[in-house]
Formats: C-alpha cells, structure tokens, sequence
C-alpha cells in the first residue's frame, strides 16, 4: 500500500502535474499509485521530498502524516540531546518549554 495517490491529490495536483515534478510522464505515475511499478529509494525520497512526508507514511507503514526534520531541524535536536542538563535547562527556559501553556499564552 501506498498513499502516493492521496497525497497527490491532497496537493490539487494531477498524474501530469506529480509526472513532472519527478521528471517522468504520467502514466508512471498511475502505475506507482496502483502498484503496477515498484517504488525504487530514489523515487521514495523525492516524493517524501515534495509532500513533505516521511517514508514510513508513504508507504503505509505509519497512520501519521508527520512532516520529515530538515537537516538544520535534525542538527538542532542533535545539538539539545548532547547538551548537558544545564544547558538544557538553559534552553529550556529560553524558548519557555518550562512554562505551563497558560503562562505562554500571557506573555
């Protein structure tokens, strides 16, 4: 199962419009909607590329449609998970994490 076809569609695009972007004619994308063609990794990453999805969701394989991290998001959760306690608390308190929703809403 795949929801190339859902996300396309999710997008106002046509099999021509998606055929396009991936640099291949509609009906190569009508055979990956209906899995008539197998789905190579190159192809994986860019359709997860351009409906912003991950991999696991394209295929099936998960129920939540959650956006993929970019690098710079990727770093950035890195750089807080080696970070000692003291700089997380630091960080913490920084981008308020450390205050009741409430409080945030009141600032």
């Amino acid at each position: 199962m795949n929801r190339i076809r859902d996300l396309r569609t999710a997008a106002g695009w046509t099999q021509a419009d998606l055929g396009r972007a991936l640099g291949c004619v509609g009906q190569t994308v009508s055979k990956l909607e209906n899995e008539a063609r197998q789905l190579d990794p190159a192809m994986i990453n860019c359709l997860c590329d351009l409906f912003g999805c991950t991999a696991d969701y394209l295929l099936g394989r998960s129920q939540v449609l959650q956006p993929a991290l970019t690098d710079q998001q990727l770093r950035l959760l890195q750089a807080y998970e080696a970070a000692d306690a003291r700089d997380r608390e630091y960080i913490d308190h920084l981008l308020r994490l450390d205050e009741p929703a409430e409080e945030k809403k009141a600032v």
